[in-house]
């Protein structure tokens, strides 16, 4: 009777479940026969258009705009018409002060009525009106920069989204070459093997290796799906989508940074932006506040029916008619102490939203250079990772030569094709480090 070996037993109990995990997983992704091919320019410009907070922004860009015309229309004449019937009771009349009542009909009757129409224009109120019309335009521009921030925003989530899809479908390519690599390994260990020339540990050891890439690639591909879904929300396409990149193979990182893209006062840069508006927002607010400490000059006019006839004595049950036009002057001296705290508060305000434009334009230009210098960091890092994957491939190959002609271990071929795959992923991952801090700079400066 044959003796059963344990290890082959657990090395098939392993394998069965694998490959039961990999057909679950497989079935439980849903299938989906919808596929776009988007460049990375297609797809910021799509998410500019596309998201749904950059919609929300636009409704609430719309509303202010509605704002700014109803200030404008306070400019207006005021135009106010009026009716009125009402019917007295009875007047009682007192001799002296309660003594002897009695009782008569108000004359000339107990009816009366008017009808009247009556117009205002603000000549003069210390320029309140344009002020307030001027509140809600600044209050309307912050809206549309809102709305460009939001853009820009989205557009460089996006754009780092489908960097990072980029970067998984090449650690795919790598990954797939490193299954190739093992298995074809593992196949000829196996072979030593049977022959004798090595003992049974290599052999595990380099299953286990096959093994751990395989859940590699496995890892590799749910996260371009994670992150392939993350973009549709974005994008505001479906759910499962496939988003196929365009730009696998164009590109690539610039030695140096374009000479506009991190000099100067960043003028496009939304926060300083931001920061500006209200600053002026708040000003012309302490403009509007010292208006009502000045006087106001209105035109008026109206023209009416009145019954009974009251301009005469005793009252005549006629209707008249009569018009009236003049000019009215209205201050209030109340304001010379009622508004005083409100005149100061405003300008304290004024005082702190320019410090903290200060403070806006600082770490903007803090975090610019930041970027500038992790950037030269990337693209210094493509290059010597590039060098080191034709040093690490070469050692590679010496390793193989020499551990299938029994002149080194295991573990130096295994370390080896580890270096040689790390070295590789490093450029990978340099390349996409310095596009995304690229797209960053974009961003920070308003040219996303």
């Amino acid at each position: 009777m044959k003796r059963i070996n344990n290890r082959n037993i657990i090395k098939s109990g392993i394998c069965l479940v694998c490959m039961a995990g990999f057909i679950t997983g497989a079935q439980a992704q849903p299938v989906s026969d919808t596929a776009l091919t988007l460049s990375l320019r297609d797809v910021i410009g799509k998410a500019k258009e596309s998201n749904k907070l950059v919609a929300v922004m636009k409704t609430e860009e719309s509303a202010t705009r509605l704002d700014l015309e109803e200030a404008r229309a306070g400019a207006l004449p005021r135009i106010n018409a009026s009716g009125s019937y009402q019917r007295y009771t009875r007047v009682t009349l007192y001799d002296g002060v309660w003594g002897d009542p009695h009782s008569i009909t108000k004359p000339p009757n107990a009816n009366a009525g008017g009808l009247a129409l009556e117009t205002s224009f603000n000549l003069y109120a210390g320029g309140r009106q344009r002020y307030i019309v001027t509140d809600s335009r600044h209050k309307n521009e912050l809206a549309s920069i809102n709305i460009e921030e939001q853009k820009a925003n989205t557009g460089l989530q996006a754009a780092l989204h489908y960097l990072e899809l980029i970067r998984y479908y090449y650690q795919g390519r790598l990954i797939s070459d490193q299954v190739t690599r093992a298995r074809t390994r593992s196949q000829n260990i196996a072979a030593l093997y049977a022959n004798g020339k090595i003992t049974k540990s290599d052999v595990l050891r380099a299953d286990v290796l096959l093994s751990n890439v395989l859940l590699n690639e496995t890892a590799n591909k749910n996260d371009y799906r994670i992150s392939n879904r993350r973009l549709n929300i974005l994008l505001g396409i479906g759910e499962f989508t496939v988003i196929i990149p365009a730009d696998t193979a164009s590109l690539s990182v610039a030695d140096s940074l374009e000479n506009d893209l991190h000099t100067g006062g960043f003028p496009g840069n939304y926060a300083i932006l931001k920061a500006g508006k209200n600053i002026e927002l708040q000003e012309n607010r302490t403009r509007l506040a010292q208006s009502f400490n000045k006087p106001a000059i209105a035109l008026f006019g109206g023209y009416g029916f009145n019954y009974p006839n009251t301009f005469m004595f005793p009252p005549v049950a006629q209707t008249l008619s009569v018009g009236t036009a003049g000019v009215k002057v209205t201050y209030e001296i109340s304001s010379l102490y009622q508004h005083k705290n409100n005149l100061r508060s405003s300008r304290m305000r004024e005082t702190a939203l320019a410090q903290q434009k200060d403070w806006i334009t600082e770490n903007v230009r803090l975090e610019a250079k930041a970027l500038e210098i992790k950037y030269y960091e990337a693209v210094h890092r493509v290059h010597v990772t590039k060098k080191s994957i034709e040093q690490a491939e070469t050692n590679y190959h010496i390793q193989n030569t020499k551990y299938f002609n029994q002149l080194s271990l295991l573990t130096d071929l295994l370390d080896a094709d580890n270096l040689y795959q790390e070295s590789r992923f490093n450029y990978l991952q340099a390349n996409i480090a310095a596009m995304s801090i690229y797209y960053r700079l974009l961003f920070i400066t308003g040219k996303l």
